[in-house]
Formats: C-alpha cells, sequence, structure tokens
C-alpha cells in the first residue's frame, strides 16, 4: 500500500490544502459553544436521515429523506416490506452502533465482519453470505448507454481476501501508530483499498461509508456526527465513481495512483465542513432551512445573493427540473417563511421573506 501514497508535487499541494481547511474548521468545532443540546441534536438527527438516505440510493434506493424519516421513527413497530427498507433499516441501526460505542471500536477483522453482518441484518436475500467474506468473484461492472453491463475493474480474488483484508487492516495501525502521515491520508488509502478488495458479496459501498465515519470519529472529526459526508457523496455521485475507477482500472500496476481518490473524498469531508459551517447560522436564525434539499437550497442560495428570483431566473436555475417540482419547491420555501411571493403568474417574483 506503500507505493499508492507515491504522489506527484501538484496532488500533494491540493491534498495540504484541503487537509489545513479540514483541521482549521475541526478545531474551531471543537471550541463552539454556541449551539445548545437540543440544536445540537436536531443538527445530528437531520444529518442521520441524510447519511442513511444517501448511502442507500448511491447503490440503487429509491426512499427519499422523507421516507427514511418516516421509517427510521416507527423501525420498531414496522414490518420492513421492501428491500429498500431492509437496506434503510440496516444503515440505521449499524450507524447509530458506530455514533454510539466508536470510542471503544477496534478496527479488526472481526469488527469489519460484524459491521457487515449488522449491514444486513434486516435483507432476507443476503441472509446466507452476511458476515463471510466473498466466496464468489464480485468484479465491479456498470451499465453503459445500451443497457449493456461493463466491467470497471477486478476486484481482489476469493480465496485471497482474508490475506488482503489481514495486510490492509494491519497497514492502518502501524500508519497511525508511526504517525509520519496525516491520518486523513491514512484513513483515505485504507477506505480506497477496502473498496478495492471488495471483501464482501454485497454492501461493499456502504460499509465502505461506514467505516469512513468511524474512522473519523476515532481519528476526532466529531463534527461528522452532524453533518452528512454521504450526502456531499451522493451530490457527485459520478465524480465518485471516476475517482475510484481513474486508480483501479490500473490495480497492481505502477499506474495505480490514489491521488485523485484522496482528493475526492478528503474535498467531500471539506464540503460538510462548509455546509455544517451554514447549518450552525441556520438553526439559530432559520430553522426552516435546514430541511431544504439541495434544489430548494439552490434557490434559496440565490435570493440570498440577489435579493429576488423571477420565475425565468428560475427557469436557467433549475433547467433540467420539471414545473411541477419546481412548483413544489417554491410551495416548500414560501410555506416555510423563507421566501415570499410578489406578483402573479409568470410576473412573479421571490424575495427574502
Amino acid at each position: 500500500m506503500e507505493r499508492l501514497l507515491q504522489l506527484d508535487y501538484l496532488t500533494q499541494a491540493s491534498l495540504q490544502k484541503v487537509i489545513t481547511d479540514i483541521d482549521t474548521y475541526n478545531r474551531a468545532w471543537k471550541v463552539q459553544a454556541h449551539l445548545s443540546t437540543d440544536q445540537l441534536r436536531e443538527l445530528r438527527q437531520l444529518a442521520t436521515v441524510q447519511s442513511v438516505g444517501s448511502s442507500t440510493r448511491i447503490e440503487g434506493s429509491r426512499l427519499t429523506d422523507e421516507d427514511i424519516a418516516k421509517l427510521i421513527e416507527h423501525l420498531r413497530i414496522q414490518q420492513l416490506k421492501s428491500r429498500d427498507e431492509q437496506e434503510v433499516a440496516g444503515y440505521y441501526t449499524t450507524l447509530d452502533i458506530i455514533q454510539e460505542q466508536f470510542r471503544d471500536l477496534e478496527l479488526t477483522e472481526n469488527l469489519v465482519k460484524g459491521l457487515h453482518k449488522e449491514l444486513l441484518r434486516y435483507s432476507d436475500k443476503d441472509a446466507h453470505h452476511r458476515g463471510d467474506y466473498k466466496q464468489l468473484s464480485n468484479q465491479v461492472v456498470a451499465t453503459n448507454a445500451s443497457g449493456q453491463e461493463q466491467i470497471i475493474f477486478q476486484t481482489t480474488d476469493p480465496a485471497l481476501t482474508p490475506v488482503a483484508m489481514t495486510a490492509a487492516i494491519d497497514w492502518f495501525h502501524r500508519e497511525r501508530t508511526a504517525g509520519n502521515r496525516h491520518p486523513l491520508l491514512v484513513i483515505g488509502t485504507f477506505i480506497y483499498e477496502f473498496l478495492t478488495i471488495h471483501p464482501f458479496q454485497d454492501g461493499n459501498g456502504r460499509l465502505s461509508r461506514l467505516l469512513t465515519t468511524l474512522l473519523l470519529l476515532q481519528g476526532g472529526y466529531e463534527f461528522v456526527l452532524y453533518a452528512s459526508l454521504e450526502r456531499a457523496i451522493e451530490d457527485d455521485k459520478a465524480g465518485y465513481y471516476k475517482a475510484l475507477m481513474a486508480a483501479q482500472r490500473h490495480r497492481g500496476t505502477a499506474e495505480e495512483a490514489i491521488g485523485r481518490w484522496l482528493y475526492f473524498l478528503l474535498n467531500a469531508i471539506r464540503q460538510i465542513t462548509e455546509r455544517l459551517a451554514q447549518d450552525e447560522q441556520s438553526i439559530v436564525a432559520e430553522p426552516a432551512a435546514l430541511y431544504l434539499n439541495a434544489r430548494q437550497r439552490r434557490v434559496l442560495d440565490f435570493v440570498r445573493r440577489e435579493g429576488t428570483l423571477s420565475v425565468r431566473e428560475l427557469d436557467a436555475l433549475l433547467p433540467e427540473i420539471s414545473r411541477n417540482t419546481v412548483k413544489y419547491d417554491l410551495k416548500r420555501l414560501t410555506d416555510a417563511g423563507l421566501l415570499r411571493a410578489r406578483g402573479r403568474g409568470r410576473g412573479t417574483v421571490y424575495e427574502k421573506n
């Protein structure tokens, strides 16, 4: 794994800037005292829903954050009928364990297997392999424009998976103990290796994001309890896969460089510090703004920046969104008291309330 971190000067410089930004925010977060216990609890609940929703949607779930919030609320009394619901329930319970017990969890193969077992706990079709390393090849494929599956990269052979996982975990502990590299680089490299090994038959992507959260929390980056890293990854899902594929397609060769992957992951962490900084202000001044989706945030940010928003400007701002969806977003913003409308029809202008 050492060869993966032979980074060129420009990559090192870019990563150092991102790391500095993250660490600067982390120091400020640790001493913040302006948010109450109730406000922190609300931020954490919101981040949990977003994390569960985004991570499962990355893998194909169709449940919205609203669906997930209801499912979580009634988890103990509701029968999980669909696979989407089963995956959401498993992700939520595993994330809850990590959030509550991260100080007492040590990264071992048994822990990784235990988290995988919990992740797939509610999934009927995965009962035969949850918590066990893969027995069959599970190369990563993608569907092209013509509907045909294309192999993106070959994962580690099932027979070699136990040895590869032992080596990856041993490397992580050696690097953490030595302290010669920044912990964010060590975490990012380990997660890349985990994804490339793909040790389980299913659930590797979801488990990789849970492990990222665990290792960040253990590394002292506790702000990830209050902002969703999974949401930042979902917002650039294409970039996530491109960064992985850029290295994984050269697996085992001298060309396997993970600089692009490290930059993507660390930049996603930096993005959630920026979002959390905004949420810190919103929960005090505009609590309703916390629950906006990405489209609604774009609209509200535009009005905050420009003062008003016309229907014509709205069409240009969200060209790919249907008129009915846009109407729903505007109603959500006005009902929440964040915007008010002036005029009628195509002449309507929206402004800050």
